[in-house]
This record gives structure tokens, sequence and C-alpha cells, in this order.
């Protein structure tokens, strides 16, 4: 069925192969194995002396893990720690499936529990102040322990993702630990403590953490009015998510006039009231540095006041009432170059008229449950958002035009589009507009309410070869075939991710399973892995 990749014609199909990974990559990976090797070497005699003597072997563990640590933070350059932990943590992974699968049913459970035990503590010998980024999400569950009790010797910590914790359930519980942690990572600039963060843990990261720039603690709901002081005093404070806490507007307030350099305090549906609560009290701070605005409920005046007393924003995200708010004051913001727009109609909304005066400084256009967009429309926007980079259709109500735009166009379409979001029903030509034209996507999702076919494949792939497009995601299909799949490998040179192919219905499991088989043998660097996180 397929074609051998290497009769297509393009003088950059070496990229499109796999490549010989670089002696850094393959040492790194190595050490990881090496890593998991000393685990393993260790199992037997570790579980044999923890039966005669637990302190010893617990000793004897400590003293190994010391051992591997020092080697590694002599021999591999600081700069690369972040990669190295990457491969410990995958060779640990693989060694505790590896252990679970051994485990036969007259195994001894103590002996197994002594087995993972040192596996676990293994990990420690990444516990250096060279690692600088860790998102707790990405440990293997059964692994985190050691990060969570151990996370004070990380002390060289930039980045810091703590997850959700107990998920509020044991707030108090987890409390102590944090803290413990967080008075030794003095070089912190990017915090998230999702539902567990208390006054406490704040007061730490006051007193010990100043220079953080990002902290998210939303859904944490012992945060209140009074942790605000606590907050003002992080002097470097850029950005705050507090979404789902119980902080009222009147924290808010406080928050915005003592916090002068924040750009960012997430959603905060009340920012309008906050703004005219601010106006109204006749404080001597009326301007401020926010260059993100998110709500769902503003009034005409609420925006003229965001215009007035917020005029750095630089993304806006606005839920449209069309008996209070009128978006085309949004012309006021001579800064603004992203918009989401909800719950609106594209030309009694005045969009286009947003547009036509803003348009030249557009990157990001998110329109969702956007009524009358029609084929003109979709003209529009490529005419007057020339820049536009990454453009979102959701759940929007795409329409037949009733009279086609007759001039010709004269900017190119959409040449700068790198990301294509439709996750709308839209007809074929408005769909054959934008993928025509995107020359340059590098990034294409279509929703499910879209059924594409092969020969409507071929008629984009004709026209536009996506030579620069790197993933596409096609949600669901009751039409393509193993055809479309073929067509799509051999035009898009550049593809890396193509997902979702279990969702075609047309294709059987024996046609996957060529499919792989013919990326391997071609040596292609494609991933068509069915099991990957989105974020639509």
């Amino acid at each position: 069925m397929f074609r051998d990749s290497q009769t297509v014609n393009c003088p950059d199909c070496d990229t499109r192969h796999k490549q010989p990974r670089k002696l850094e990559s393959l040492s790194l990976s190595k050490l990881g194995d090496w890593v998991a090797l000393q685990a393993e070497i260790n199992m037997i005699p570790i579980a044999a002396l923890a039966q005669k003597n637990i302190n010893g072997a617990h000793e004897t563990l400590a003293n190994h893990v010391n051992v591997v640590r020092s080697r590694l933070r002599s021999n591999v350059p600081w700069m690369l720690h972040d990669l190295l932990a990457h491969e410990v943590i995958r060779a640990l992974s693989d060694l505790l499936e590896k252990t679970k699968r051994s485990l036969g049913f007259r195994g001894s459970m103590g002996k197994f529990v002594s087995q993972i035990n040192v596996i676990v503590v293994m990990a420690e010998v990444l516990f250096t102040k060279y690692f600088t980024f860790l998102s707790i999400d990405n440990i293997p569950k059964m692994l985190r322990h050691s990060f969570y009790s151990k996370l004070f010797m990380l002390k060289g910590l930039v980045y810091l993702n703590l997850g959700s914790l107990s998920g509020g359930w044991k707030t108090a519980d987890m409390e102590e630990a944090v803290i413990k942690s967080l008075q030794e990572l003095h070089r912190l600039k990017y915090l998230f403590i999702n539902y567990d963060c208390t006054d406490n843990i704040l007061k730490c990261i006051a007193e010990n953490c100043k220079l953080i720039e990002k902290l998210d603690i939303s859904c944490s709901k012992c945060i209140t009015n009074d942790s605000i002081h606590i907050i003002s005093k992080l002097k470097k404070l850029r950005s705050i998510q507090l979404y789902r806490t119980f902080v009222t507007a009147e924290g808010f307030i406080t928050l915005l006039l003592r916090c002068k350099n924040l750009e960012d305090i997430g959603r905060c549906d009340e920012i309008g009231s906050i703004l005219e609560n601010i106006n109204i009290s006749n404080w001597e701070e009326r301007v401020f540095n926010l260059k993100v605005y998110v709500s769902r409920y503003s009034t005409l005046h609420q925006l003229q006041l965001a215009v007035e007393m917020c005029p750095y924003i630089r993304s806006m995200t606005v839920f449209h009432n069309t008996l209070q708010s009128d978006l085309m004051v949004l012309v006021g913001l001579k800064d603004l170059r992203e918009m989401k727009l909800l719950s609106c109609d594209f030309y009694a909304d005045q969009i286009k008229q947003v547009l036509h005066v803003k348009g030249c400084n557009i990157t990001s256009l998110h329109l969702e449950h956007v009524d009358q967009i029609d084929l003109n429309a979709l003209m529009y926007i490529s005419q007057m958002c020339p820049l536009l980079e990454n453009f979102t259709l959701y759940n929007c109500t795409l329409i037949q035009h009733t009279s086609l735009y007759t001039k010709k166009l004269e900017i190119l379409p959409f040449r700068n589009l790198k990301r294509v979001t439709i996750i709308s029903t839209c007809t074929d030509a408005q769909l054959l507009f934008i993928l025509t034209n995107c020359l340059n996507a590098e990034f294409i999702h279509i929703g499910t309410a879209i059924q594409l076919s092969d020969e409507f494949i071929f008629n984009i792939l004709e026209k536009n070869p996506f030579i620069y497009l790197k993933e596409l995601r096609v949600m669901q299909s009751d039409f393509l075939t193993l055809n479309s799949v073929e067509r799509i490998i051999q035009t898009c040179m550049s593809l890396e991710v193509l997902v979702e192919l279990e969702s075609w219905s047309l294709l059987s499991e024996n046609d996957r399973h060529y499919i792989r088989d013919y990326i391997r043998l071609n040596n292609l660097k494609l991933d068509i892995a069915p099991i990957r996180r989105y974020d639509v």
C-alpha cells in the first residue's frame, strides 16, 4: 500500500527519519540504566539484611545511595542534571514494573516490599543542588514519597509543581512536610501548590522564597482574604492564581493595590466590579500593570474601566453579554495581542469592526460559541489579522454564506498561522479555505463534529502539502481509510505526531499494525501512540 519513502523528492527528507542519538543522550540513558542496575543489585542483599537487622539495612542502603549520588554529582556536568533525572526516573519506573511482574502467587510479600523500597530509596541519588525543574505529576506514584519527604535537599529548584498533593482531604497532614522543604528552596521562581496551600505555607514562602514570580494556589480552601497580606510581601510576584479559593473582591482589591508588579491574577469573574470599587473609592493607584484579563461577567462600564485602568492588557478573555457590554471598547487596548471571545455574534456584536482596528496586532484568536461565522467572516479574519499564529473555533455555529466576498484578497490568507484548532461544524468550503491557505501550520486539531473523507484529504494535500506540519489530530472519522494515512505520511514531510487513529472506524487493527510496521521499517520519526494528553 505505502510507497517507499525514499522515492519522495524532498530536500529535507532526512529530517523525517530517526537520527542516531547524540553521545550525550546515549550517555545519560545508560547512566539512568546504571542507577537502576545499582538498585537491582542491592535488592537481594538488602532484603536478606532487613530480615535480621532492619536498621542496619536502612543504613547500608542510605550509604550506598550517598556513594552513587556523589559519583553522579562529580561526573555529570551541572547543566545536564535535569536530563539525567528524566532518564533515572524512566529506568527506575521500568524496574518497578519488572519487579511487580516478578511477584508470583507464592512469592514472599516481605521480600517484595524490601525490593520495592530499594528502588524507591534509589531515586534519592537525584537529590542534589543541580536539580532545577520538578513536576510531581511526571513522577510515578510509587516514587513520589521520596520526593515529598526529601524535597528540602533540592536546593537548586527553580520550578516546582507539587501537583494536587492530598486533593484537599489531608491539608493539615501535608503542611509540615511542605514547610520543611520550602524553607530550603531559596531559588524558586515558579511554584504550584493546588488544593493544600495554607497561610503557614504562604508565610514560609514569603520568608524563604523571595524570588517567586509565579504562584498557583488555586482550589486551596484555606486561602482567604487574610492570606492576601502574606502574598503581598512577595515583591517580585508577577502571576498569582487564586481561582476557587475563598478570596473575595475585597481581597483582590488589596492584592492589586499592594502588588505593583502583578501582570496576571488568573480567572477572576469579579474583576470588573473590583475595578469599579477601586474607581469609586478614589484610590491614588488607578493604573495597574495587568496584562491578562479573564472574566465571564463584564458590563460595558467595567470593560471601559479595564481599558482605562489596565492599559497594558495583552490577553483578553470576555464572555459577551449583548445587553450589558459592547466589544468595540476593546479597540482602546494598544497592546492587545490575544483575544478569546465567548458567546457572541461575529457581525451583530461588532467582532468584525474590532478586528478591523486591532487585527494587525492580533497573534491569537479564540472564538467560542460565536455565531454568524460564514466564509466571508473567515476571509475578513484572514485579511484583518495578517500576523495570526493561533486560531481556534470551538463549538461555534458556522453558517452558509449568502453572498460571497467578491473583492480580491489583498493579503495572502493565514500565511503566519501555526496552530489551527477546529472543533465546530463547518462546510467543506470553509474548512478548505482555512486548511489550504495555512501553508506554515505546525499543529492541526480537527474535532469530532467534522467528518473528513479520503477525497477531501487528497484535495487539501494537493493544494497544501503541509511541509511544516508536526502534529495532526483528527479526533474521529467514519470515512477515512488507510489511503488517507498513506497520503498524509508521504506528503507531510515534517510530521512527527499523528494520533487518534484508533477512532477512525474504517481502520482495522491489521491496518494499524501495518502502519506501525511501515514506520519502524522505514525508520520514520513519527509517533502514532494512542495514549497521549491533550490540551484543547
